[in-house]
């Protein structure tokens, strides 16, 4: 009796782990379809919340949770992925919906009012942690974020812009708020009026974000920067578009890759360039005759970036090349082409996965799947088909999170 006794425990504890590890490594996506907000896990999908006009699903860290915006963002709702209960924690303006890092915690922004609500606490409502923000992010702790303010028009100029630390508690007292540096004044080399996110890097140290001029300009150039957590140093990367897919820091290396090159279009002058922060050196891993855009490091030595054949304005419609992706080695710049999307298609926003796992969007600009390889060397296949493509807002977060992904 007491071997039997052992053994079942023994079969319990594989059990377990196996299904433990099977929750770890299991493919987990939240996206968007016409008829409403759907959930994939690994081959199984199911609808969780009915409707049209549903935006940016984004999962907490730990999974449990994911957020969506309604009602052509006036509406802000997290649906609970183990209770299947969705719950309503905001009417009126949203944008930026970010998760902390380390807790269930959801943020956002309605007008210049940066909120927050923890969903660990049912009958809690959101408080106001500042006004006054522009673009913000959680610090890697998750106990407060890094805030831009916006520029303001003045007599002599627009104002700089500045970068605050303020913790999750603040609850809009002033006396809480840090100063970390202030950006430079409007010149002859550089002018910003806000931000986009900002991203950690380099021990957590350091964070990336561009610096962004007026619309107008905005499109054809903007100054990829890196601020010290302490705001002691500051230093400008490069020109690139206003793309916040177009720069990511590596895995492990300190390495700060991003799509180098001014001027609107896309299909034009945009290289995959990697920043070196020791010796301040740059490494062009760019081909020439090909534009780079959306890409994502596989691991501190290949990045996959989608490339396509370059062309401008004087091309036909018809004869404009689309995107596929290719795998490029760091030390050499070598590229392997790894995809062949079929005429009209383009591969695009490609992400990695935990075991060099690979999915990217095909689309042909009416419709969009999600395709996945389990290595680089692996064959394609179809995951999630028809995916919303973005029609009333930017990018394919507007449609798309793909949870393993972070």
């Amino acid at each position: 009796m007491k071997r039997l006794f052992i053994c079942g425990l023994i079969f319990i504890s594989i059990f377990i782990s196996h299904t433990n590890f099977a929750e770890a490594t299991e493919r987990r996506a939240a996206f968007i379809r016409n008829d409403g907000l759907w959930l994939k896990e690994g081959d199984l999908e199911r609808k969780l919340v009915e409707g049209s006009g549903l935006t940016y699903p984004t999962f907490s860290s730990n999974g449990t949770y994911i957020s969506y915006i309604a009602h052509r963002g006036k509406e802000l709702w997290v649906y609970n992925r183990v209770t299947r209960l969705k719950r309503k924690v905001f009417d009126g303006d949203v944008s930026l919906t970010r998760w902390s890092p380390t807790q269930s915690k959801l943020a956002w922004k309605s007008g210049g009012v940066l909120n927050v609500i923890d969903l660990t606490r049912p009958e809690t409502s959101f408080q106001n942690v500042i006004l006054g923000t522009g673009n913000y992010s959680w610090t890697p702790e998750g106990r407060g974020f890094v805030v831009s303010s916006s520029a303001n028009l003045e007599p002599d100029g627009w104002s700089p812009v500045r970068l605050f630390y303020v913790p999750v508690d603040a609850n809009g007292d002033l006396k809480k708020v840090q100063n970390i540096t202030t950006l430079p004044k409007m010149s002859e080399t550089f002018f910003a009026i806000g931000t986009t996110e900002f991203k950690w890097g380099m021990d957590d140290q350091w964070f990336a974000f561009i610096a962004c001029p007026t619309a107008s300009m905005s499109a054809d150039s903007n100054t990829l920067m890196i601020v010290s957590l302490d705001g002691s140093k500051t230093r400008r990367i490069g020109n690139m578009l206003d793309q916040p897919n177009w720069f990511n820091w590596s895995p492990n290396t300190k390495q700060l890759g991003y799509i180098k090159g001014i001027g609107r279009l896309i299909s034009e002058n945009k290289r995959l360039t990697v920043w070196h922060p020791k010796s301040g050196k740059e490494i062009n891993l760019s081909y020439t005759g090909y534009a780079d855009g959306d890409f994502t490091w596989l691991n501190d030595k290949n990045i996959i970036v989608s490339r396509q054949i370059e062309w401008g304005y004087g091309v036909p419609q018809e004869k404009r090349a689309k995107p596929f992706l290719v795998s490029v080695k760091i030390d050499d710049g070598s590229a392997k082409r790894l995809t062949n999307p079929a005429r009209g298609e383009a591969d695009v926003y490609p992400k990695t996965l935990p075991g060099e796992q690979l999915t990217w969007i095909r689309t042909n600009t009416q419709s969009a799947k999600v395709m996945v390889k389990e290595g680089s060397d692996s064959p394609e296949t179809l995951w999630i088909n028809n995916l919303q493509t973005p029609k009333e807002c930017a990018g394919w977060s507007c449609t798309l999170d793909i949870y393993e992904a972070r």
